[in-house]
């Protein structure tokens, strides 16, 4: 029988290690990472991180596995917030938004993991997949049901999403999420 605090420590190590490879692969890409910098970095034996964590790759599903849950999440949050269709919309483009004030903003971070896949039929690739077929749900849902092409103004949407997160890392165009917003209001309007 293990005793408490043990179990705590343990808990609180691989927290750390998933907290840190987080951070580490948001500023660097995980491909750019290894092991051993995670666990400097988090102050934790190789041990520690082999004992959560069968591999690297393990530890780095496990890491977008909980940034995609934590997003998706929000997302609901944000999207609940408004009672208009717009308001729903724009309050997914505000959420993301947010993000490209970071200074380690790189764009959005699956599409950057998926990239780093050798092929796309790995875990982390598959998991990318998943993610976006939710966030897509997400912006299906914010769509009122009585739309015509209700499912093609999602895929569009979700097209200028990821285009506008990957100019705001990029810096090609000046203010990338509100140029998208109006797009999207644009669309809105004709009746897409």
């Amino acid at each position: 029988m293990a005793k408490p605090g043990k179990d705590t420590g343990a808990a609180a190590g691989k927290e750390r290690l998933l907290e840190t490879a987080r951070r580490l692969f948001l500023r660097h890409g995980a491909s750019n990472v290894g092991i051993n910098d995670v666990t400097n970095a988090a102050g934790v034996a190789k041990m520690t991180l082999y004992n959560n964590f069968a591999s690297k790759e393990a530890l780095t599903v496990a890491v977008y596995e909980e940034m995609a849950s934590l997003t998706l999440q929000a997302l609901k949050r944000a999207r609940s917030g408004s009672k208009t269709e717009e308001g729903r919309i724009e309050a997914i483009f505000d959420l993301f938004g947010a993000a490209t004030g970071n200074s380690d903003y790189r764009g959005c971070p699956f599409i950057h993991a998926s990239l780093q896949e050798a092929q796309p039929e790995g875990p982390l690739y598959s998991l990318v997949q998943a993610y976006k077929k939710e966030l897509r749900a997400h912006i299906l849902a914010a769509l009122e049901e009585e739309r015509s092409v209700r499912s093609e103004l999602a895929d569009q949407i979700l097209m200028l999403l990821d285009g506008a997160v990957t100019e705001a890392y990029i810096k090609g165009v000046a203010d990338p999420i509100n140029v998208a917003k109006r797009a999207v209001a644009a669309l809105m309007r004709c009746g897409a």
